[in-house]
Formats: C-alpha cells, sequence, structure tokens
C-alpha cells in the first residue's frame, strides 16, 4: 500500500508520540541532619504501546537512587546543616514502539537540620 504507515499492536503507529509524566514534578525534603528518604516519585507513560524499560540517572550529586531501574523510585541523601540538591532524568525506552525514547527530569533538594 502507498503511504501506509507501520502499525504496531492495537493498530499504534511504529514511533508514535509518547510521554512520561512524574509525580510529584519536584522534589523538596526538609530533616533533621543525617540521612533521609524522599517521598516515592511515580510515573505514568502517556501514550505508548510498551513493555517499557526504565532508567533513573543522577549526576553531579551525593544523591542517590534507590531503584535505578524501575517505573517508580525514592532518592536518598544525608547531610549536617546543608543543602544536597540534583537533578534526576528517568528515560522511558517503548520496546514495543520501535524502543523509542521520552525523557522527563525531575528537581531535588535536601534540607539538612535548617
Amino acid at each position: 500500500m502507498i503511504g501506509a504507515a507501520k502499525l504496531l499492536s492495537a493498530g499504534v503507529p511504529a514511533n508514535s508520540p509518547y510521554s512520561v509524566i512524574l509525580d510529584p514534578g519536584e522534589v523538596i525534603v526538609n530533616t533533621s541532619n543525617g540521612s533521609s528518604n524522599s517521598p516515592i516519585v511515580y510515573s505514568t507513560v502517556i501514550s505508548g504501546v510498551g513493555p517499557y524499560l526504565y532508567s533513573w540517572v543522577i549526576t553531579g550529586s551525593s544523591i542517590t537512587i534507590e531503584s535505578d531501574s524501575s517505573e517508580n523510585t525514592r532518592f536518598r541523601s544525608s547531610g549536617f546543616n546543608s543543602i544536597t540538591t540534583g537533578v534526576a532524568t528517568l528515560t522511558v525506552t517503548d520496546e514495543g514502539n520501535a524502543n523509542a525514547e521520552t525523557s522527563k527530569e525531575i528537581s531535588i533538594k535536601f534540607l539538612f537540620g535548617l
């Protein structure tokens, strides 16, 4: 067929646009001195095909990721009368959509003893 698009399951065109939403959209943890975990950050994929691969990355920060290949995760940091900040990126690969990728960033801030 001339001009026909390649279709995936459920009639979705290959490389269809999709996106990811993170909730909350920003993480601020006001805590006492020592170590602390953030609340869980939930991700939701919009208009994808699936299955999905998840990859969380944070660079240039002492903040760590609890589960770097999960749909949802939380962050951890330590400090004493200080502020620790970072930006994490979630990249979602849609295996059912010709391995298309989309990413979303989230700002993270830990306030220790302030």
